[in-house]
């Protein structure tokens, strides 16, 4: 099950971070991967690929290694260009979805961003998209007709770290 999407040194591209329940994921491993809207039997939101590689995350430093066995969290490479936020990644085609998790919190304190200099403003809409992606809490909104790009966080505090992350991180 991928948790959460964490961002890497590669510009534009995430670690797929979960927990394996069962089995063992190994680089090269062809999958099936249910995102968050899959209903079992139709095709929508269901994927194949297979998993680059596979990382075992420790603080701020990842280690690749040749699998992650049952009951261990670790992160997967080749995955984020199928899953957005959440999902369920399996070898058994027809297998049902691990539902998505649900918040205590939502994305309640909203502010309008824009950047300083107007050439700047795909730069971060592209930001924008990337921050969304890796936190499950923002929400990230781009209204075309009035404009506006309104980032959605859970307080004051969780926007300002968005916000700084938007900047330092996710513009670059």
């Amino acid at each position: 099950y991928v948790s959460k999407m964490v961002p890497t040194t590669d510009k534009g591209r995430f670690y797929a971070y979960g927990r394996v329940f069962s089995g063992k994921v190994s680089t090269g491993l062809k999958v099936t991967m249910f995102g968050p809207n899959y209903v079992p039997g139709k095709k929508t939101d269901k994927y194949t690929g297979s998993i680059q590689r596979t990382v075992i995350m420790m603080g701020g430093k990842s280690e690749f290694v040749p699998d992650i066995p049952c009951g261990n969290t670790g992160a997967l490479v080749g995955v984020d260009k199928y899953l957005s936020k959440t999902g369920t990644i399996t070898t058994f085609a027809d297998a049902h979805n691990i539902r998505i998790m649900k918040y205590s919190v939502s994305p309640v304190v909203r502010v309008a961003v824009k950047p300083k200099n107007a050439s700047d403003l795909p730069k971060m809409v592209d930001g924008m998209k990337r921050l969304a992606k890796s936190d499950p809490l923002v929400l990230c909104i781009s209204n075309e007709q009035t404009g506006e790009n309104i980032i959605a966080g859970s307080g004051e505090l969780h926007l300002e770290i968005c916000i700084k992350d938007l900047r330092d991180d996710f513009m670059k």
